[in-house]
């Protein structure tokens, strides 16, 4: 195996003031191949198609402050081309609010900035959110929906976003973003990270992992409401249909429901069980998203409207949520505390490895993977979770080196996933993790039974600067972040 080295020095600008802010974080989004650079002064810079063994093209820049940043990716339908969004958060009003900002990756490989849309506040290019900043954020994103956790408020604001049909709505211009509050959850218990990926929003706790299902969440909660003077009715008197809230429900991505400017156009016959085509997006928020639906009386429709409010629940919700508990080797295990406490770990970094797969790493090094038995969808017209803790498994994994960095692009596509690691010292190592079957005897036959997973060191790398940062390019290609330099490596 033939590795390729390399070590990015015309990453920064030649504008830059000398001598230019260090690189502190790096952040990519594997689909439109984007590279975030964060830089010490709290500013980042953006490169659209980026390639290691090139000269990039020139960056965005993202002026201070941001302390929080993800890529998001909008796509509408599985079909679509989907567009690319980079979202950085700061302190606003001495950190008693957060300021959301957004760049788009235009078709012309090229970063813009991006207008918000969010409950009155239209066409925002900074938009101020009620929520505490504190000292710090975090903010995490998959394909539609970010969440935005708030140290100082134990909160974590579940959000899904979308392209209007009108791509100038932003004005001036710019291209413009909506964003719909679906969920609040209300922390009782520390958080440690946070993740979103694969329909799955998952906090790292004590000792464990918390899941929650996306879809619940994002549904929000839904009612009927007065309208026209007509008396509030079930809108499940509708021939036909149990409920509104499955009509919405069934083929629709993300919990998209019927803008009511579709209804007035040609209301949805609901009797017939069919709904117009919806435009990409439209999802529940804080206003309230509406259904203008027809119920059947006579000859003439009576108009009602349905409306989807934020979903607020507590962190340890078992109607929503479930907790997996950790492996602890042995030596945390037997450990304690000044205080004569055993000492416990905390799931600090969570990252998706296939679709049903993620790797966790502790505050002890070590590195345990999440597995789930079976296919955990919700079902339609329920809120609750439908999973328990049985539908999930923890395995601790065997390995000497105690890993203080984690990085992991996901593939579905392959049975044997790649992911890198390193003691935060000068090496890091290229690592294998695939199921092995196990021997079932005849008195336990269970589809169910858990695979054994096994690990195998394929690639190490040493480096001439002590490593802060690690982050997969693809299966085989990866960059670190050194000590002043970015050294790109690739195997062949």
């Amino acid at each position: 195996m033939r590795l390729h080295a390399r070590t990015l020095v015309d990453l920064l600008p030649k504008t830059q003031p000398q001598p230019p802010p260090a690189v502190s974080t790096l952040l990519f989004e594997p689909s439109s191949r984007s590279l975030a650079l964060m830089l010490s002064d709290s500013s980042c810079l953006l490169y659209p198609s980026f390639s290691p063994f090139s000269s990039p093209p020139p960056p965005t820049a993202v002026p201070p402050v941001s302390t929080a940043a993800c890529f998001l990716r909008l796509l509408p339908s599985p079909a679509a081309a989907g567009h690319v969004i980079f979202l950085a958060a700061s302190p606003l009003a001495s950190g008693s609010a957060v300021q959301l900002r957004a760049w788009i990756l235009l078709s012309c490989d090229l970063f813009a900035p991006a207008r918000l849309n969010f409950k009155s506040d239209r066409a925002r290019s900074a938009l101020a959110l009620p929520l505490p900043h504190g000292l710090s954020v975090r903010l995490a994103a998959s394909t539609n929906v970010f969440v935005l956790h708030s140290l100082a408020a134990n909160q974590i604001w579940v959000f899904v976003a979308r392209l209007p049909g009108d791509p100038d709505d932003g004005g001036g211009g710019h291209p413009a973003v909506d964003l719909m509050k679906c969920a609040v959850v209300d922390l009782v218990l520390p958080v440690y990270s946070v993740a979103v990926s694969m329909g799955f929003l998952l906090l790292g706790e004590m000792d464990g992992v918390r899941v929650f299902l996306l879809r619940p969440l994002i549904k929000g909660e839904g009612r009927v409401a007065r309208r026209g003077g007509v008396g509030q009715k079930r809108l499940s008197a509708a021939k036909g249909i149990d409920s509104v809230v499955d009509a919405c429900k069934k083929g629709v991505l993300n919990g998209v429901v019927v803008p009511p400017s579709s209804a007035r156009s040609g209301p949805p016959s609901l009797a017939a069980g069919k709904l117009p085509r919806p435009e990409a997006g439209c999802c529940c928020n804080d206003r309230g998203a509406e259904l203008e639906s027809v119920v059947e009386k006579g000859t003439a429709g009576d108009r009602a409207s349905y409306k989807l409010k934020t979903l607020r629940l507590s962190q340890n919700s078992s109607d929503y949520s479930f907790f997996v508990v950790m492996t602890c080797s042995g030596d945390v295990q037997n450990s304690k505390n000044a205080m004569g406490v055993l000492a416990s770990a905390q799931a600090v970094s969570i990252h998706a490895l296939s679709q049903k797969k993620f790797l966790i790493l502790d505050s002890a090094g070590d590195l345990h993977v999440l597995s789930m038995h079976n296919t955990v969808k919700a079902p339609e017209g329920t809120a609750q979770c439908p999973v328990t803790p049985k539908d999930a498994h923890m395995n601790h994994l065997d390995h000497t080196m105690k890993v203080q960095m984690l990085a992991v692009l996901p593939d579905i596509s392959t049975k044997m996933q790649v992911f890198w690691v390193s003691d935060g010292g000068y090496s890091v190592h290229m690592m294998s993790i695939a199921d092995i079957e196990c021997p079932v005897s005849e008195n336990d036959k269970n589809e169910s039974k858990q695979k054994a997973v096994q690990i195998s060191a394929i690639e190490a790398i040493f480096t001439s600067e002590k490593i802060q940062d690690i982050l997969p390019l693809s299966a085989n290609a990866v960059l670190i972040l050194g000590q002043g330099s970015i050294f790109a490596y690739a195997t062949a």
